[in-house]
């Protein structure tokens, strides 16, 4: 297999444009390399260009198809086409796999600035010299730019109950195991334990309907992950995740909701303004009843990232713990502390509905 897909990346045409960055350990001289590759508004650049700017050092196994990049933690393997990195026996996902392109493997500026920031022990600066190659998702007229605009905006109502229904998406699913812990407990077996658990209890509390956009361990494309929201009745969207990292030593729940760039570029009026507001409303729920339950929380953060879509549905992406962390890991495997997780998701989803009545019933009023 590994040797199919060695070939495959040497033989699929590409859409290719030059272009050049600058790369360098934060307060260091940046190294320019300009034997870079542009494909969809994405760099691609050698990994040994990469691992040089940075001083690391690694080498291809031609027999294995594996490059092995050295680390203060031993070897770190990474091979074309694999959305993995693996270091000792743990593996984390990539967002863009490594490609062969003009006989040499490249990585991606993603890449770069997290998995080989964490490798290298220390930040990175990341110029790309060609910008006006990029292309944003946000200038692509696409249809599944528009699919998620559609899907995303709801519109606003006048009574009823606390929420009309809620989507609930866990993370990966099938072949796409989002993050692998030592112990070889996978992060999509989480995402849906704990999203059952959490669709339950709404439903038995709240007498909503909940919609999950898998209910087995099975692959999903993203038009098919975005169909639990697009049900007209759904006033908020969940998407339940975990993480990992390099330290050992970082733990704790992280909430991610749409930038306030992504707000601004809308250019909706002030009452549809505070229905966008609504996902920092939810996370803000959220984190508080975590908080209370003893749970930590490391903060709410901006992302651009795909999954939360665009347009004014509450959306909340919840990183439940770090797998990677053994204390933490073990917790998140447990069932008390799943329930734990989700009684205090529930109390946030409910604080966050109660508020958002209220406020319809205010304007109702005026």
């Amino acid at each position: 297999m590994r040797l199919l897909i060695f070939f495959l990346c040497l033989i699929i045409p590409l859409q290719t444009a030059f272009a050049a960055v600058d790369i360098a350990l934060r307060g260091r001289e940046p190294v320019r390399i300009e034997d870079v590759y542009q494909q969809n508004g994405i760099p691609y650049i050698a990994i040994e260009d990469a691992l040089d700017a940075v001083g690391l050092s690694g080498h291809w196994n031609s027999t294995e198809h594996i490059f092995r990049i050295k680390t203060r933690r031993g070897w770190a393997e990474i091979s074309p086409g694999s959305t993995f990195l693996k270091i000792a026996d743990e593996y984390y996902p990539l967002k863009e796999p490594p490609r062969f392109i003009d006989g040499r493997l490249r990585v991606t500026d993603n890449f770069i600035l997290n998995q080989l920031a964490q490798l290298s022990g220390g930040s990175i600066y990341f110029r790309n010299l060609d910008p006006e190659a990029e292309i944003k998702p946000e200038q692509q007229g696409g249809g599944l730019e528009q699919f998620f605009a559609f899907l995303l905006n709801k519109k606003a109502r006048q009574s009823g109950p606390l929420v009309r229904a809620v989507a609930i998406d866990p993370g990966h699913g099938g072949l796409d195991a989002g993050v692998i812990a030592e112990s070889g407990y996978k992060e999509k077996e989480l995402n849906l334990e704990v999203a059952e658990k959490l669709a339950k209890k709404l439903k038995m509390r709240l007498g909503v309907p909940i919609y999950l956009s898998r209910d087995g361990d099975y692959e999903l494309s993203a038009e098919q992950r975005l169909q639990a929201a697009s049900r007209e009745d759904v006033d908020l969207w969940l998407l339940i995740h975990a993480q990992a990292t390099f330290s050992p030593d970082i733990s704790g729940i992280s909430l991610f909701v749409r930038p306030d760039e992504t707000v601004s570029s809308l250019q909706l009026d002030e009452k549809d303004q505070q229905a966008v507001n609504g996902s920092l409303a939810l996370a803000r729920e959220l984190a508080a009843a975590l908080r209370e339950d003893g749970m930590p929380v490391q903060g709410i953060y901006p992302s651009s990232r795909l999954s939360l879509g665009r347009g004014n549905l509450p959306t909340v992406q919840i990183e439940l713990g770090y797998l990677s962390h053994p204390q933490e890991r073990e917790l998140l495997q447990s069932a008390a502390y799943q329930n734990q997780l989700v009684q205090a998701l529930y109390t946030g989803v409910r604080r966050f509905a109660q508020q958002n009545k209220e406020k319809t019933l205010g304007q109702t009023k005026n």
